[in-house]
């Protein structure tokens, strides 16, 4: 498979730590120069220092993507540092939930819509051009096998990767004919900090339901990423790769089991 991305520039939005993390890295071990964003300007620039260490370039820069005055500024200095963003991946995200018919989750609706839907819409936007200017881009959203069935107790998260999955199904049929290619990854779930709370009967009942036997690791959703970053790819487009291990669907799953 060509995963040769020397000379390309990755942006992945919360990398400093999990999944994103594990993307950052891989994407540099095949070449990219590495955009490490997080919340947290410190978990970002540690991440890019332990980048660097092996041998990759990166930076790390600390922006809120819900807030598109913070995007924009990282753009800028990203432009000045490595130039165009050829590969973006829109992996920020927040695990809050809650039941709907409780009216003080509202707040968590809102923040859910903030960062997976409207961080990922801004940081598109910042960079679109950009790729569509060169006639080549890759966009990578980061959705969930919430996308699939559903969870109980976290009608805020689903409606959040549901409208990043309907935002990726529409920009790759806008995009496709100026070289941009707009996928997905929607992991299972994922060893991470989001998932460390779970109960042991809760992690059973999951391992129960997962051919695999076990969850996965944020590495085996970056090679996803890497595989949709990479040439290799170049001929999917509108696509959402589930790296799940072969879930079955828990109709009765309710997050309130934790």
């Amino acid at each position: 498979m060509q995963c040769d991305l020397t000379g390309q520039t990755a942006l992945i939005s919360g990398s400093g730590r999990g999944m994103g993390k594990a993307s950052a890295k891989k994407l540099a071990q095949n070449g990219a120069h590495v955009v490490v964003n997080d919340v947290d300007a410190a978990v970002a620039k540690e991440t890019a220092t332990e980048i660097q260490n092996q041998g990759g370039e990166s930076i790390g820069i600390g922006a809120d993507v819900s807030d598109e005055v913070d995007v924009k500024t990282m753009i800028e200095t990203v432009t000045e540092t490595f130039g165009t963003v050829d590969i973006l991946v829109n992996n920020a995200g927040v695990g809050d939930a809650g039941p709907f018919l409780d009216e003080e989750n509202d707040d968590t609706f809102d923040l859910n819509l903030d960062i997976h839907l409207r961080g990922s819409v801004n940081c598109t936007r910042a960079v679109v051009d950009g790729m569509v200017e060169q006639g080549y881009g890759k966009i990578i959203n980061i959705t969930s096998i919430h996308t699939k069935n559903g969870v109980g107790m976290s009608p805020a998260y689903d409606v959040g990767k549901y409208s990043l999955l309907g935002l990726t199904k529409s920009l790759a049929l806008e995009l496709g004919r100026d070289g941009v290619r707009v996928n997905a990854v929607a992991p299972g779930w994922v060893n991470t900090r989001m998932t460390e709370g779970f109960s042991e009967a809760v992690r059973q009942q999951i391992l129960d339901n997962n051919p695999l036997d076990r969850l996965a690791e944020p590495e085996d959703i970056a090679e996803a990423v890497t595989f949709l970053a990479a040439p290799a790819s170049d001929y999917i487009n509108g696509h959402e790769l589930r790296v799940d291990g072969g879930q079955v669907p828990i109709d009765s799953w309710r997050l309130d089991n934790r």
